[in-house]
């Protein structure tokens, strides 16, 4: 009897000295895991806003899940009367194995991340990143997919893209087309320039605004007078107008009688110093 009584004794002053320790923790653990699916509801619509990306949705909602779950787990405990002081420090221990081995891929979720913050693209956009052209597929937990103009995928790591320079065209949705034309020495560069602005202020698809369409010389070359043509128009039209403009300037300098050379090279030869057999072997080296 006295033995049972040791015992009811012996609970009471552990109730006395750790139950309201760890009515507390249970209490706050089961506050945090109701804040903790409020929290991870929240975030997850956020995420589809702004990604249609199943993948990357999951994964960031179970990363914050997790993330919040074991703060409360560790704060629970704490206040529950447990030592955490070495429950942290294995933990962090852990953590930094995990990042060391997947070193390259969380670099690329990171990335992924930033992009989804950031957002200098989105789905359908026209963009130029690490010498890449091509319209954003999708992008992905590890690594973001275009589509080239020849109709080839290209799988790039969100790290890199994260890190480096990213041009994006579709953001203003116009862009400006260079086009490079020469003409010989002994064309009228006046009556070129006319003749090539005609060409393309007769084409629907070029923008007055945010500047009218110039043609000017760029360089005297070797054997041309180096032109070039600028107009704006819409990202969508960009490589059909250049073809198709390119060609319409041929034809319209053909029809002018405008010159376009090719490269030549003239020989002076005075006579009375060089002989004819010393003239054939120049004429050997040169070719």
């Amino acid at each position: 009897m006295e033995e049972i009584t040791q015992y009811q004794d012996d609970i009471l002053r552990l109730f006395s000295r750790y139950g309201l320790q760890m009515i507390q923790g249970i209490a706050f653990f089961w506050i945090g895991t109701k804040i903790t699916k409020r929290i991870t509801l929240i975030v997850n619509k956020q995420i589809k806003k702004k990604s249609t990306n199943h993948a990357l949705i999951d994964f960031f909602t179970q990363l914050t899940s997790v993330s919040l779950t074991v703060i409360i787990f560790i704060g629970s405990i704490d206040m529950a009367g447990v030592e955490t002081t070495s429950f942290i420090a294995m933990l962090g221990s852990a953590g930094l194995a995990v990042g060391l081995a997947l070193q390259g891929s969380l670099a690329n979720i990171a990335g992924g991340a930033l992009l989804l913050t950031l957002r200098p693209f989105r789905k359908g956009e026209f963009i130029e990143v690490n010498g890449h052209l091509g319209t954003v597929i999708d992008v992905g937990l590890f690594a973001t997919t275009i589509q080239t103009p020849k109709m080839r995928q290209v799988f790039l790591p969100n790290g890199s893209l994260a890190g480096g320079v990213i041009k994006n065209y579709s953001r203003e949705g116009i862009t400006r087309v260079d086009v490079p034309i020469g003409i010989s020495y002994g064309a009228d560069i006046k009556e070129a320039r006319n003749v090539l602005l005609n060409v393309i202020m007769n084409d629907k698809r070029v923008l007055k605004d945010p500047e009218a369409p110039v043609v000017f010389v760029t360089n005297l070359g070797d054997s041309s007078v180096d032109l070039q043509l600028r107009a704006f128009v819409k990202i969508e039209d960009y490589w059909g107008f250049l073809f198709e403009t390119l060609e319409e300037c041929k034809i319209a300098l053909d029809n002018n009688k405008i010159e376009i050379p090719f490269p030549q090279r003239v020989l002076h030869i005075e006579k009375g110093e060089t002989e004819t057999s010393d003239i054939g072997d120049l004429m050997a080296d040169i070719a």
